[in-house]
């Protein structure tokens, strides 16, 4: 199966400390697709060795029994890609809208690990650049309150630029909830 997962905010906290080294014991312990790739997209100029780069340095921080090899991260490095993307720019979602498309992944998830307060710009650029489809998920990265009034609320923020209804939980929820389709 092959999928695409695009961290906006990639150059954050919660991606090199968290979700990087989440995504290194999958690939490590052979639980993602082997023709997966993963770009991150922050809005400083860098190139995917250079962000390659930045992740394995942080990779100094894990637990040593969960710290890559040289050529363990060699292998994990060839998913991570790079991209340089002004948020509010709307030719910059067009760029990433032909890096996804080139080879039209069965599964895409935008994993917004943003502000909240950009979430719902990200969501319409996304939907006017066509990345809303049936293969496409959206997971929203922060606590969007603590009922489920709020948490619908929060969520429909990219109810009206996707293509198919879905149910949907911040990844607080995620452990009990999970996206319906």
């Amino acid at each position: 199966m092959s999928f695409d997962l695009v961290f906006f905010g990639g150059t954050g906290d919660l991606t090199w400390r968290k979700l990087m080294p989440a995504l290194f014991q999958a690939w490590r312990h052979g639980k993602l697709p082997a023709d997966g790739r993963i770009l991150a997209v922050a809005r400083d100029e860098r190139s995917d060795a250079d962000y390659r780069r930045f992740i394995q340095e942080r990779f100094v921080e894990v637990d040593s029994a969960k710290r890559p090899s040289d050529e363990e991260f060699a292998r994990f490095a060839e998913l991570l890609h790079y991209r340089r993307m002004d948020l509010s720019q709307p030719a910059d979602y067009a760029g990433l809208q032909t890096w996804v498309s080139a080879r039209q992944a069965e599964t895409v998830v935008l994993f917004l690990a943003t502000s909240p307060h950009l979430f719902p710009q990200i969501c319409a650029q996304l939907g006017a650049v066509g990345l809303n489809g049936p293969n496409v998920r959206v997971v929203l990265e922060k606590p969007l309150g603590h009922d489920r009034p709020v948490r619908r609320t929060s969520t429909a923020w990219c109810a009206p630029h996707s293509t198919k209804t879905r149910r949907c939980a911040s990844t607080t929820t995620w452990a009990s909830r999970r996206c319906k389709t």
